[in-house]
């Protein structure tokens, strides 16, 4: 399978067209006031954990999956890693500012899971091999994200190091189910469908119980674009490409992020499979959760929206062509 950058930008514009209804029904006021936080929720602690275990029960166990996983996590804690240096230097005078700390979280956050996961979805769906092993990476990727996010994103927000929370990272629900997909894909060693023989009773069961887990899963995509939708439906949209603070964001997110992504797997003796996870899910736009902790720690909730929005609407541009990067440039291909 060959990824070309027409696939890239079709699978982007017509991904966010997706967002197309939520925007829409919002407009016209056809929707209660709280049913963004309300479909969040349930593509958060439904929806992407049954997803992120479906993610090993595409495949069966093989020990260098298991090696590349290790590489994967180390990868994208060190792309971060490098990120939060960048901000410090970027921000060293302002770093106290309230609507700097927005602008830091938005720049390094990825909206890996809302939009990261549904997009690997639809560029990898004519190869089920390709996608099954991809999307397991995706899934280590998204539990590094939300352990750095109750961390060092919540310490950027508040600067306050009593706000980082270790519970709510061992009660995250994708890390609970990257857990639990782990065990079973180490323990069962092949999907749980395969271990029973082949027409017998707990077959046919165990094909019902992952063609309804598969429902949940496959929810993701279409719920996080109409969230998506719905918060661009309640952004003023002069605001929305006026604010000069919220395009340092964007360039520093969707140009600078990837970039540094780009090179820090471009020479790594890693499979293609792991460079591709680590770029397209790190190269999404602001992570949704900006918004989310602003007005939970009560920063510019205004603000962060704007850049999350702001910054969706641009990867229609910057995600291909920083594919024809790493691709052309680099090589790097599947």
């Amino acid at each position: 399978m060959k990824i070309e950058f027409t696939d890239v930008l079709i699978t982007v514009i017509f991904l966010l067209a997706l967002a197309i209804p939520g925007y829409l029904f919002a407009k016209l006021k056809m929707l209660p006031e709280k049913t963004a936080e309300a479909v969040s929720t349930i593509v958060l602690y439904c929806c992407q954990s049954v997803l992120v275990i479906t993610s090993f029960q595409k495949k069966a166990y093989e020990p260098k999956i298991g090696l590349n996983m290790l590489w994967v996590a180390l990868i994208t804690l060190a792309v971060h890693l490098i990120m939060f240096a960048l901000l410090k230097l970027i921000f060293i005078k302002k770093s106290s500012d309230d609507k700097v700390r927005v602008l830091k979280f938005a720049s390094v956050f990825s909206n890996c899971g809302f939009m990261g996961f549904p997009f690997l979805q639809s560029l990898f769906s004519d190869n089920q091999e390709l996608l099954a092993e991809i999307m397991i990476y995706g899934a280590v990727i998204i539990a590094v994200f939300n352990i750095l996010t109750w961390t060092y994103g919540a310490y950027v927000m508040t600067g306050d190091k009593k706000q980082i929370s270790l519970k709510k990272i061992a009660l995250n629900p994708v890390i609970i189910s990257l857990i639990i997909g782990f065990v079973l894909f180490i323990a069962l060693q092949s999907p749980l469908v395969d271990i029973a023989p082949n027409n017998s009773f707990f077959d046919g069961v165990l094909e019902k119980f992952m063609q309804s887990m598969n429902y949940l899963a496959d929810m993701v995509t279409p719920c996080s674009m109409i969230v998506i939708g719905i918060r661009l439906a309640n952004v003023n949209l002069k605001q929305l490409f006026l604010d000069k603070r919220a395009y340092i964001s964007a360039v520093l997110k969707l140009f600078v992020m990837p970039v540094v992504a780009i090179l820090s797997v471009a020479f790594l003796p890693v499979a293609t499979t792991v460079k591709y996870a680590i770029f397209f899910l790190l190269s999404m736009p602001s992570a949704t959760n900006t918004a989310m902790f602003s007005v939970k720690f009560g920063r510019d909730g205004d603000l962060a929206s704007v850049c999350v929005l702001l910054s969706t609407v641009l990867s229609i541009i910057t995600i291909p062509l920083l594919y024809l990067v790493i691709s052309g440039v680099f090589g790097i291909t599947i």
